[in-house]
């Protein structure tokens, strides 16, 4: 059965003003389309919904009974159809965000202005250590919006740049006097993610290498953080290079180091070109102003 939501708009107005001239004019269709589209409804339905003897289009005891139906499912279609606009407008629905860095005060501050701005929104979050993978997910329509370290320029992708994230050298704690200046971390291996994850730190981590002198020795590959501070940098195995707002000093064998000159990597919101929410535009607002109300310290000032 293959019932059109015209054919029950057209029935119940047809019902409403027992007259099909006046239903046509109510609709500003012409009589024939009225009277073609409702006879193909009893058609489909196997059912004589109005008695045409008379002047006027009086409901058989049938249609009186699908009437009710109709109506139902016409209030349904346009609850619908307000829900729709109403998701499209960004106010409502689901709204899937990835994010390659750990959430930290910005991040944590537009989630919530999105939250407060838009109550009927649910904000799905994701993460991943790889930035690649992220906006993968933004081009297969799998996510809405990512926060992302040094992104790749991407087709499909638009990023807005956010911040610049400093970044401290974590290693063995013999060469905290030292350790501020690249070159002597020469002969030590250097633990970082693959260049596949995250093809924007792992260039940025080897251009300040070279202009130190020197091309990083292949290290571990970063995955757990807490193990690998604990275990090879703790051991005097290798070094490595973290976000200053994702370390603490927990380990007495591994020294936090500022590095000279200062590494900072570019934090960014990226989002599909053209955005398909509207809540997603919202929240790069939001992260735009906790961003600029955060500039001086993310300037290291």
């Amino acid at each position: 059965m293959a019932i059109e939501v015209r054919q029950l708009r057209y029935f119940v107005t047809v019902a409403e003003c027992e007259h099909f001239g006046q239903a046509a004019e109510a609709l500003h269709i012409v009589q024939p389309a009225v009277s073609k589209q409702v006879a193909r409804l009893e058609r489909e339905l196997g059912l004589t919904l109005f008695d045409r003897s008379h002047r006027r289009a009086r409901l058989t005891p049938d249609g009186q009974a699908f009437l009710v139906h109709a109506r139902r499912a016409l209030r349904g279609i346009d609850r619908a159809a307000a829900a729709a606009v109403d998701i499209a407008a960004g106010n409502t629905g689901l709204l899937r965000i990835g994010s390659s860095i750990v959430f930290g005060p910005r991040i944590e501050a537009a989630l919530a202005a999105v939250r407060d701005a838009h109550p009927g929104i649910t904000l799905q979050m994701t993460s991943s250590a790889s930035t690649t993978g992220q906006l993968a997910a933004l081009v297969a329509n799998d996510l809405d919006a990512a926060f992302v370290a040094a992104p790749p320029a991407t087709p499909g992708v638009r990023v807005h740049h956010l911040w610049d994230e400093p970044l401290l050298l974590a290693v063995p704690a013999v060469y905290a006097r030292t350790a501020g200046n690249l070159a002597t971390l020469a002969e030590l291996p250097l633990a970082r993610s693959a260049r596949a994850d995250n093809p924007g730190i792992y260039d940025l981590i080897t251009d300040a290498c070279q202009a130190a002198g020197f091309t990083p020795r292949v290290g571990p590959t970063l995955t757990r953080l807490q193990d690998l501070l604990a275990g090879p940098v703790a051991s005097g195995g290798c070094w490595t290079l973290l976000p200053a707002g994702v370390v603490s000093q927990d380990f007495t064998a591994v020294a936090l180091i500022q590095p000279n000159p200062p590494i900072r990597v570019p934090a960014a919101l990226a989002l599909p070109d053209p955005p398909r929410r509207a809540s997603a535009l919202s929240l790069l607002t939001a992260a735009q102003t906790s961003t600029a109300s955060k500039q001086a310290p993310a300037n290291g000032n």
